[in-house]
């Protein structure tokens, strides 16, 4: 059994500014996790996380400003890159459209949190650093931890 989830988002800035915070180690720290390690190029690695949750992967394509893909795993009972995040950026009413699909996913217990986590952690702290705001919100940090049912 393989789940697929799919989310789209409007975020008020360019794809340029998006990609970078997707891509760039310094950028993505601002955002992603109290540990962030980012390599945004094919083979480059992905980690991010707090404490003992950490999303280990790597990047396998990246498309200035339009796409960008990686491996996702670790958490969920995943091993390390065993799922896919796949996101891209179309330019949009002065501002991008960044539609997501996380797919791979081997059970729905992962897919829901991953869903979760996408929906009200990461896309609402990438959404604030793009648009030029600041948070010490981090989707993965030590007293941020995504809540279990």
């Amino acid at each position: 059994m393989s789940i697929e989830i799919k989310q789209e988002l409007f975020i008020k800035a360019s794809p340029e500014t998006i990609y970078s915070y997707l891509t760039e180690q310094d950028k993505a720290a601002q955002w992603f996790g109290d540990i962030t390690e980012i390599d945004g190029r094919p083979g480059g690695i992905f980690k991010v996380g707090a404490n003992e949750v950490v999303v280990l992967g790597e990047f396998i394509e990246t498309v200035p400003y339009e796409k960008v893909v990686f491996t996702w795993g670790g958490v969920e009972g995943l091993e390390p890159g065993a799922s896919t995040v796949e996101i891209t950026l179309k330019e949009k009413d002065n501002g991008t459209l960044l539609t997501l699909r996380h797919y791979n996913i081997p059970n729905q217990q992962a897919a829901d949190g991953f869903g979760y986590g996408w929906l009200n952690y990461a896309f609402p702290l990438l959404s604030l650093v793009s648009e030029g705001r600041t948070t010490d919100l981090r989707c993965f940090r030590e007293d941020t931890v995504l809540p279990r049912d």
